[in-house]
Order: C-alpha cells, then sequence, then structure tokens
C-alpha cells in the first residue's frame, strides 16, 4: 500500500503534462549542441570567414558542453537541482540571442562556448525526476527523458536546417532563445522542489572522479571507444554541409539538416544493441560496430558524389556509431552502481572530448584533403580503439603467439 500511495505522490509532483514539457526541454537543450552544425556554411557567410575557420564554432560548443558536464552537472549532487535546471535554460537562452546579436566572429565563438557550457539541463533534468520519483513510473519517464534526448539531435538538425535556410541562421537563434525563456517561465512556477538528499562536499565528488578513472579498465576503455567513435562521427557531418553546398549538389540547409532524420536507422539498433551489452562478447560486438563506421568512411570515398550514396554513408555511420554508443553505457552498467553518476560523467566527458577533437579535425581533414582528408581522419581515428583492442585487450594471447613463433 506504501508503494501505490508512493507512486501517486510522484504522480502529483509530475503530473503527464509536465512530464511532457520535461521531454520536450531535454530535447531542446541536446539540440542546442547541433543547430550550428549544419549552419556552418550560412555562417561563413555571413562573417566572410573560411571553411576551416568557420568549424571552430562547433568545436567551441562541444568544448564547453564537456566543461559543462565535468564541473556543473555534479553541481546536482549538491545544490538544489530545480534552481540548477531553471537557471541553465536561461543562461543556454542569454547565449543563443548573444549569439545571433554578435558583431563578429570571435565573439560568436564566445557565446559559442557560453552556451555549450550552459546547456547541460537534460543531463540535470534526469538524474531530478529519477531521485525525486518513487514507485514504478519511474523506468518509463527516464526513459522518455532519455527518447527526448535523442530527439534533440534530429531536431537540432532538423529544424535548425530548415528555419537557417528560410530565414537565416540568426533567426534559430533568436527563436530557440525565446521558446527556452517561456519555458523556463513554465518551469519555474510548474517544477516541484528538490527534495533529493544531498553530497556535503562538491569538491569531494570532483575529487573522486579521477581515482575512479585509474580505478576501472572498462571505464577507461569504453572512453577510449566513444571517444574516437564521436571524433569520427563529427569527422564526417561538420564537413557534410560544405559537401552539399558545394558542387554537384549546390543544396541548401535543410537538406543537409535532413539528413538528420536518417539517424532514426540508428535508433532502431538500440534496444539489439542494448541486450549485445549484456553478452558475453560485449567487447567483440563494439569492435563490430567500429569498423562498420570505418567501412562507412571507406565507401564515402567512392560515391560522395552521388546523392544516393551519401545517404547510404550516413546510414551505415549512423548505425555504427548508434550501436557502439549503446553497447559502451550497457558494459558501463555492470560497473558498481554506487558509482554510476559519476562513471557516466566521466564517459561523456571523454565522449565530447573526442567529438570537439573530431569537429576540429573534421574541418582541416576537409580543408586540406577534401573528401580523401575525410576518408583517412575517419579510419584513423577508428583504427586507435581497434589496435587497442588486439592489441592491449589481447596482449597475453599475442605474446603467447609471438613467443611460440619465436620458440620462446
Amino acid at each position: 500500500m506504501g508503494t501505490v500511495e508512493a507512486g501517486r505522490a510522484s504522480e502529483t509532483r509530475f503530473p503527464a503534462f509536465l512530464q511532457w514539457v520535461l521531454t520536450l526541454v531535454c530535447a531542446l537543450a541536446v539540440a542546442n549542441l547541433y543547430y550550428d552544425q549544419v549552419l556552418l556554411s550560412d555562417i561563413a557567410n555571413y562573417f566572410h570567414t573560411s571553411v576551416g575557420k568557420v568549424g571552430l564554432l562547433f568545436t567551441f560548443i562541444q568544448v564547453g558542453y564537456t566543461a559543462g558536464l565535468l564541473f556543473l552537472v555534479p553541481l546536482g549532487d549538491r545544490f538544489n537541482r530545480r534552481k540548477l535546471v531553471l537557471a541553465s535554460l536561461m543562461l543556454s537562452a542569454f547565449w543563443l540571442i548573444a549569439m545571433a546579436l554578435a558583431p563578429d566572429f570571435p565573439l560568436l565563438l564566445l557565446a559559442g562556448l557560453g552556451l555549450g557550457i550552459s546547456t547541460v539541463a537534460a543531463q540535470l533534468i534526469i538524474p531530478f525526476v529519477s531521485s525525486n520519483m518513487q514507485g514504478g513510473n519511474k523506468g518509463a519517464l527516464t526513459g522518455r527523458l532519455l527518447t527526448g534526448v535523442f530527439l534533440g539531435v534530429l531536431l537540432g538538425r532538423v529544424a535548425g536546417g530548415w528555419v537557417g535556410q528560410i530565414y537565416g541562421w540568426r533567426a534559430v537563434h533568436f527563436a530557440v532563445g525565446a521558446i527556452l525563456l517561456l519555458v523556463a517561465a513554465y518551469l519555474f512556477f510548474k517544477l516541484p522542489e528538490d527534495l533529493a538528499s544531498k553530497q556535503v562536499s562538491y569538491k569531494k565528488i570532483v575529487l573522486s572522479l579521477w581515482p575512479l578513472l585509474r580505478k576501472e579498465p572498462l571505464l577507461r576503455e569504453t572512453i577510449l571507444f566513444g571517444a574516437a567513435a564521436f571524433a569520427a562521427f563529427n569527422m564526417f557531418w561538420v564537413p557534410l554541409s560544405f559537401i552539399l553546398a558545394g558542387a554537384p549538389y549546390h543544396l541548401g540547409n535543410g537538406i543537409t539538416g535532413s539528413f538528420g532524420l536518417i539517424g532514426i536507422a540508428g535508433a532502431l539498433t538500440a534496444g539489439f544493441a542494448g541486450r549485445l551489452a549484456d553478452g558475453s562478447h560485449a567487447r567483440e560486438w563494439n569492435i563490430a560496430a567500429l569498423l562498420t563506421m570505418a567501412f562507412s568512411f571507406l565507401l564515402l570515398g567512392f560515391v560522395w558524389h552521388i546523392f544516393l550514396g551519401l545517404v547510404i554513408v550516413t546510414f551505415v555511420l549512423d548505425i555504427g556509431s548508434r550501436m557502439n554508443m549503446t553497447l559502451n553505457q550497457g558494459r558501463l552498467n555492470h560497473l558498481p552502481g554506487t558509482a554510476h553518476s559519476r562513471i557516466n560523467s566521466l564517459y561523456m566527458v571523454g565522449y565530447y572530448l573526442g567529438g570537439s577533437f573530431g569537429s576540429w579535425m573534421g574541418n582541416i581533414a576537409y580543408q586540406s584533403g577534401h573528401i580523401k582528408g575525410m576518408v583517412m581522419g575517419g579510419c584513423l581515428f577508428l583504427s586507435l580503439p581497434i589496435i587497442y583492442y588486439f592489441w592491449v585487450g589481447n596482449k597475453g594471447v599475442i605474446l603467447k603467439l609471438l613467443g611460440t613463433k619465436t620458440g620462446r
């Protein structure tokens, strides 16, 4: 009876409409990271800057987001998450509007960095809801919020691309900034108080991250697998807008953003990959996912000038990327539950650091080597975890074979 009453109390604190609003907020927060990915060609033209230089904007946003994951998200274990969520939304709105008003490219980069740091609302909302709900609906709501996170990637690319093509890139930032302020106003009145118990020291939380990273080899391995995959992923996605804007396509931002819809294919593999993560060959499936991504880059070298071929490359790349991400996080769930929040934080920091580096290198590779540069760069990133797997992961077997061969 107590469980039923607890469930009803949770439903009272998080009624159905509020749950959907929070799902929307998660989508909007994640979308902030991807609007400019499909607007880079227009931004380059607006500020009269080069392809290589404008790519720094997406890198700055992701570097800022990584810093927010590392330093701001852990604040939720020490301070009131309700206030942190509202602050995140209002600061994100401020930086979006600042980007739209930026008079020059350096100030746009600074505002992009601020946007990345502040746009961590989704990573605050999920633990906020989870720690303030009881009963059987917790898992269902958490799953809904995670769906919002995934849809945010599609929203950022598709909506950003079409709105940017019709009204200009600055209109995207003004519109999203206004929406975030309206949502923050609603949540100010409707979001319940954070009643979860808090840690005594934020300093202790942060200082415990490095020892945890040293202690868990599985965490280090999945960070390498995730960072390399996201670096390669952005090695493709950042120059994509320039590929489609140039010969032989000459297409606008709307079509570029619509390529994000192909990402739905990756979502269909998530359940399958999640089951594989619980099996005894999860590491091998991780490598299969990375090899799938590498194949997509090799295919890119042959079919980049054919529209259907580019669609197929995006399809294969997204399936491999989503499988890799799901397998990594599924494997991490087998680590001690008392450290899951910190483990997830460390993994996501490594993941986005890799993505930031891939964004930066993607522009350099495209500018210096065009498609060949992208193919070489993507395959190089993906080769690192594969080499790690065959050397470090199976070092004993390899040394034994070498010893047998040399007579040792």
